[in-house]
C-alpha cells in the first residue's frame, strides 16, 4: 500500500504525459520536412560564388595645381658676375660623393654632370693634337678642361678683366711696362713696379696672359693687341747687336728672365700659328739660350756663362726650351743633361726638395725643381717626386708669395688627383677675391709680397691672371702620359 505522497505523485501526470498527444504530431511534422529537404538537396540549383579575399577601399581627391612657369636659357655670365655683388660660383664647386668604397647597385652618385666633365676631359686628354700641350687653348678645349678641373664661372671672369686691364695699359708702341702707371690711372692704378726700362720682361709677361687663353696675333678677341705687342718685341731682335739677344737695355739681374719670359711667348705664339715669321726669331732666341748655359754646372743666371747658377733663372730656360720642343724647334740633348747636372747641384733628399744655388729646403725652388723634373720625365712614381708634392700640398697657396703660388699651381695641376683638388680650392677663392673690383684698377691685382715690390702690379696681375689660366693652359703632364700608355 502506498503512503498519501506517494499515491498523489502517481496519479498526477508528468508534463511529457500531458503533451505526448501533441508530440505526436510534431514528430510526424519533422519527419516530414526532412523527407523534403532531402528531395529538394537532390535538385541542382545555378548559385553565386562569393569571393573571400578583404578588400580596402581608399577614398582620393584630386587637385589641380597652376603650371609651373620655366625660365629659358638661364645661365650665369662672367661680365655679371664682375659687375654684381661679385658672388662667386667658385664657393659651390661640387665634389663627388662618395657613397661607398665598393661600388654597387644601391650606390647612388649625384654629380654626374661633374662625372661628364671629367669623362669628357679624359677622352679630349687622350687624342692626338694638332697643337701638342698647348692643344687646351682652343675655345671648345678651355671649356672641357675648365669644367673638368676645378675652374669656374669667376675664375674665368677674373681673367676676363685681367686681359681688359692689360690692354688699358698697353704703351704706344705695343709695349708694357711694370711702371704701368698712365694718366688714366689716377689714383687707382697704384703699386707701379721699379724695373720701368725691362720693356721686353713687362711684354713678355702680358703677352703669355693673352697666348695662355688662346688669343694671338692672327685669332681671338685681342688680335691687335698682341700684333702690336709682338711688333715692339720685333724691333727688340733686329736693333740686337747679339742674334736672338732680347734681355733687353739696360741688362741688370732682371735680364735673363726676360729672355726666358719673352722666348716662351715667341715659341708658343709660333706653335699655335705657324706663322713663318716667327720662326727665325724663335729659334734665334732658343739659340741665345743655350749657348748662356754654364758649359759646367749646367746653370744660368744673371749673365751669360755665369759659374753659379740659380733655380729661379734656370726655372725660366728650363720652361723656354720645353716650349721650344713643343714648338718642334732645335733644342740639343746636352742642354737637358747639363740642366738636370745643375739641379742635382741643389736638391735635398733625391731630388724632392730644391735650393737657390744650394741645397736646400725651400718652398718657391722646391715647387720650380719639381716643375723642371716634371717636363724632363720624372713620373709619379718616383719616391722624391711623391715627397716634394706631399711637402707643396702641405703649405698649400701662400697669401704672400704668388711666384711660389705660379710655380707651385702647375706642379700640382700635373699632378692632379684629390691633392690637386684641394690645392685648387684655396689657390682659386684667394686670387678671385683679391682681385681689384673698383676704379681704373680694376681687374688687376695688387703685390702683396716683398719679392713682388720691384715688379709692381703689372707684376702681381700677370702672374695671377696665368695661375688662373692653369685649367687649359698647359694639358696635365701625368694624365697624358697616362693615356698615351693604355693607348
Amino acid at each position: 500500500m502506498n503512503s498519501p505522497d506517494e499515491q498523489t505523485l502517481e496519479d498526477e501526470d508528468p508534463w511529457w504525459q500531458s503533451h505526448k498527444d501533441s508530440m505526436g504530431v510534431t514528430l510526424c511534422s519533422v519527419g516530414l520536412h526532412v523527407a523534403v529537404l532531402a528531395i529538394l538537396a537532390m535538385i541542382v540549383l545555378p548559385h553565386k560564388l562569393y569571393d573571400s579575399t578583404e578588400y580596402m577601399t581608399i577614398r582620393t581627391e584630386v587637385t589641380t595645381n597652376a603650371p609651373l612657369e620655366t625660365v629659358d636659357n638661364l645661365e650665369i655670365t662672367p661680365d655679371k658676375l664682375v659687375a654684381g655683388s661679385f658672388n662667386d660660383l667658385a664657393s659651390v664647386a661640387v665634389s663627388t660623393n662618395v657613397v661607398s668604397d665598393q661600388p654597387s647597385a644601391t650606390t647612388i652618385d649625384t654629380k654626374q654632370e661633374e662625372l661628364q666633365w671629367e669623362v669628357d676631359a679624359m677622352e679630349f686628354l687622350g687624342q692626338k693634337h694638332k697643337f701638342g700641350e698647348l692643344s687646351g687653348r682652343t675655345d671648345e678645349a678651355r671649356s672641357i678642361l675648365l669644367k673638368a678641373f676645378g675652374g669656374s664661372a669667376t675664375s674665368e671672369a677674373a681673367v676676363a678683366s685681367g686681359l681688359v686691364w692689360l690692354k688699358l695699359h698697353q704703351k704706344e708702341n705695343g709695349s708694357w711696362s711694370f711702371n704701368h702707371t698712365s694718366k688714366d690711372c689716377g689714383n687707382s692704378c697704384t703699386s707701379a713696379g721699379s724695373l720701368g726700362n725691362n720693356r721686353v720682361g713687362a711684354t713678355a709677361m702680358a703677352l703669355l696672359c693673352y697666348i695662355g687663353a688662346g688669343h694671338t696675333h692672327l685669332k681671338g678677341n685681342y688680335q691687335e693687341t698682341v700684333k702690336k705687342g709682338l711688333g715692339f718685341i720685333e724691333q727688340e731682335y733686329l736693333k740686337a747687336e747679339n742674334k736672338g739677344d732680347l734681355r733687353g737695355v739696360p741688362f741688370g739681374n732682371s735680364g735673363m728672365y726676360a729672355q726666358g719670359l719673352i722666348t716662351i711667348a715667341l715659341c708658343e705664339l709660333y706653335a699655335l700659328t705657324r706663322d713663318r715669321h716667327l720662326r727665325n726669331m724663335a729659334q734665334d732666341s732658343v739659340d741665345f739660350i743655350i749657348a748662356a748655359q754654364h758649359p759646367e754646372n749646367g746653370g744660368w743666371r744673371y749673365r751669360p756663362n755665369q759659374g753659379d747658377g740659380d733655380t729661379s733663372v734656370v726655372g725660366w730656360q728650363i720652361m723656354a726650351l720645353t716650349s721650344a720642343k713643343t714648338a718642334g724647334l732645335t733644342v740639343p740633348g746636352r742642354v737637358q743633361v747639363r740642366a738636370e747636372r745643375f739641379l742635382e747641384s741643389v736638391q735635398l733628399e733625391d731630388g724632392a726638395y730644391y735650393g737657390y744655388i744650394a741645397p736646400q729646403k725651400k718652398s718657391t725652388t722646391t715647387a720650380i725643381g719639381l716643375l723642371c723634373r716634371m717636363y724632363y720625365g720624372w713620373d709619379a712614381r718616383k719616391p722624391a717626386m711623391q715627397v716634394g708634392v706631399k711637402y707643396l700640398g702641405a703649405l698649400g697657396p701662400a697669401k704672400d708669395n704668388q711666384y711660389y703660388n705660379y710655380y707651385a699651381t702647375q706642379v700640382m695641376h700635373h699632378w692632379g688627383g684629390q691633392d690637386w683638388k684641394n690645392w685648387n680650392r684655396v689657390m682659386r677663392e684667394m686670387l678671385v677675391s683679391t682681385q681689384t673690383q673698383e676704379g681704373h684698377a680694376a681687374g688687376s691685382w695688387a703685390p702683396r709680397d716683398p719679392h713682388a715690390r720691384t715688379g709692381g702690379r703689372h707684376y702681381a696681375t700677370c702672374l695671377s691672371i696665368l695661375t688662373l689660366e692653369v685649367y687649359y693652359r698647359h694639358l696635365p703632364l701625368y694624365h697624358r702620359r697616362m693615356l698615351k700608355k693604355e693607348i
